[in-house]
């Protein structure tokens, strides 16, 4: 056939001309549904939370520090419930999907399990593209009909302010129904859970304010401090006209978030309090974007339960898979305290829930396990035989090793910029000991901390540490870099008086990063053995008879350090035992080549 005798494909004929028009006007409305949806999306996304008083700030978050011992948090749902990773790090095997949003697949499921629901994705994509832009018309018509422009921005005195004001309401209406998951440890007996468009109330926690001076609050009861919940403090988003209901059943509660022995269990109550809200039910005072990790502390003020709560926010914005560092929200009344430099410094910012006002809309709500339920506190009574090891050694042996303390630690010190590589060779080899001393503080206001002193004579035992020092070390000042076997008996030697309380926690880091040997008796101090470096630092504890607590040894077994115990008579030391103690530890550290 020639090419002037082919058939006509154009819009001729009624039939083909009207089926052709209508082609052209669907694709037109598509384009232009599109064009309005980014348009939408874009001004939706902008931050008027600077207008309100006591909001959250909002910032994309820290990035995570290159870490060398950083190994993937993968859920692997085979993995073996004996092992140091179901224990150290991603043991969160079993997903509980309590609530689904209606108007889309399960999106974090697919991340997860690698499935969606079965559905059109032609047919998702028209309902996501048609309701968007039916929102987005009944929007622009209030706002027209109110006189919503630009211009109103500028306008000045009290009519400009509730100009203002009904603009960010308008950005910050939720335009999503929510969906609500966990993630339970079958060896940790606890969950993991996150809630995305939830809504918290403030006014319905009933606290202390918290944040506050220590001296300021000294009268305080301690129990003010901690949360209860009524009814609808959080509550995530169900479709417009959707149920009010309690979020989790009784038995489903105490099967994600058992109490346990925790006789106050915040964290299980507050579960037992989230509601769900219709969509069209919801007004935010303000609205939170960043991903908010929420956390409960008990001892706020003792170094080792406090690196428990540090670790559990570590483990979860990890099992969850944050891109960035989120913001935390304590939903506790606690005052200040030491530690929090290392919050600070871990993540992107904090903020107590009773500081905020009105009800507050988060995109996505994160809650950690309690510190008393991580694997620092319930491994304690674990039988799981767990030694620190390089990452690549412990994915060689995952079932009797794990590299998940050292990359925490690791991670703790890069977020003071400190790096575990911190001692310099010198002409003169300089090794550090730290005698990590007992001290008094304030546990909670009207509790003045009087550690059971399982030392009597520490001072005693620090003049003798000084004095072997002074005997040990052999200064030749001026000398040449000194080859190891001359270093071996040329060394010089300093003791630090580790009056932990009275330095910031950069300081601490620095000193504990810098020694070679870390003493002390049993106390929440030695917990900064998760710090130290593992082959080059080795820690003497002095334990007490009438207290028996092997958490430090099973730190630093956990953590890859070298750990020495000598048991006291009568919580007294004989000096000259511990000089032999000290001096066999330094041998070793040489002969090991840790001291260079």
């Amino acid at each position: 056939m020639a090419f002037s005798q082919m058939p006509q494909t154009g819009c001729r004929g009624g039939g083909v001309r009207k089926r052709c028009w209508l082609r052209r006007v669907v694709a037109a409305l598509v384009l232009l549904n599109v064009g309005q949806l980014i348009v939408f999306f874009l001004h939706a996304g902008e931050n008027g939370d600077n207008e309100l008083p006591n909001t959250m700030r909002q910032s994309p978050g820290k990035q995570w520090p290159q870490l060398r011992s950083f190994t993937l948090w993968t859920a692997k749902p085979d993995l073996d419930l004996r092992s140091c990773e179901a224990l150290f790090g991603n043991g969160f095997t079993q997903p509980f999907y309590l609530l689904e949003p209606e108007s889309r697949p399960r999106l974090r499921r697919a991340k997860h399990r690698g499935f969606t629901r079965g559905r059109s994705a032609f047919g998702f994509i028209l309902a996501r593209l048609v309701g968007a832009w039916t929102k987005l018309v009944l929007k622009q018509a209030v706002h027209a009909a109110e006189g919503l422009n630009n211009s109103s921005r500028f306008l000045n005195g009290t009519e400009g302010r509730a100009v203002q004001r009904l603009d960010r309401n308008r950005r910050l209406q939720p335009q999503h129904d929510g969906l609500f998951q966990c993630f339970r440890s079958p060896v940790l007996h606890t969950s993991v859970c996150e809630g995305t468009h939830m809504v918290m109330y403030p006014k319905k926690i009933k606290m202390s304010k918290g944040g506050e001076r220590l001296n300021s609050v000294m009268e305080r009861n301690a129990a003010e401090e901690l949360p209860y919940f009524t009814s609808g403090a959080f509550q995530v988003m169900v479709p417009e006209n959707g149920e009010r209901r309690p979020l989790l059943n009784k038995k489903m509660l105490d099967r994600i978030m058992p109490q346990g022995d925790v006789r106050e269990h915040t964290l299980h109550h507050l579960l037992e309090q989230i509601r769900t809200i219709p969509l069209d039910e919801v007004t935010c005072a303000q609205r939170v974007s960043q991903p908010t990790l929420v956390v409960t502390r008990f001892e706020h003020m003792n170094l080792f339960h406090t690196i428990t709560d540090w670790y559990s926010a570590y483990m979860t914005a990890r099992v969850v898979n944050l891109k960035r560092r989120p913001r935390l929200l304590f939903v506790d009344g606690h005052c200040q305290s030491p530690m929090d430099d290392g919050w600070q410094a871990m993540f992107s910012g904090m903020n107590f829930a009773r500081h905020l006002t009105g009800p507050v809309c988060f995109d996505h709500l994160i809650f950690a396990p309690l510190g008393y339920d991580t694997p620092l506190f319930r491994g304690q009574d674990l039988e799981v035989p767990c030694t620190g090891n390089l990452p690549m050694d412990a994915d060689m042996d995952s079932e009797h090793r794990t590299g998940r303390l050292r990359e925490f630690g690791e991670m703790f010190t890069a977020s003071f910029n400190l790096s575990k590589d911190t001692v310099s060779t010198k002409d003169i080899t300089i090794v550090k000991v730290l005698f990590v001393r007992q001290e008094e503080y304030v546990a909670y206001p009207q509790h003045l901390k009087r550690p059971e002193f399982h030392l009597r004579n520490e001072e005693e035992v620090f003049e003798a540490l000084m004095t072997w020092a002074t005997i040990r070390s052999r200064p030749h000042a001026g000398q040449q870099k000194l080859s190891l076997e001359e270093s071996r008996g040329k060394l010089n030697i300093t003791i630090t008086n580790g009056l932990l309380s009275h330095m910031s926690m950069q300081e601490q880091l620095q000193i504990v990063q810098e020694s070679a040997i870390i003493i002390g008796a049993h106390g929440a101090g030695l917990s900064h053995l998760l710090f130290a470096r593992p082959g080059k630092t080795a820690i003497l504890e002095l334990t007490s008879p009438d207290f028996q607590c092997p958490d430090f040894q099973k730190l630093a077994q956990w953590n890859g350090i070298q750990y020495h115990a000598m048991e006291l008579e009568d919580s007294v030391a004989d000096c000259s035992e511990v000089m032999y103690y000290i001096d066999f530890i330094l041998n070793d550290l040489i002969w090991k080549e840790a001291i260079p």
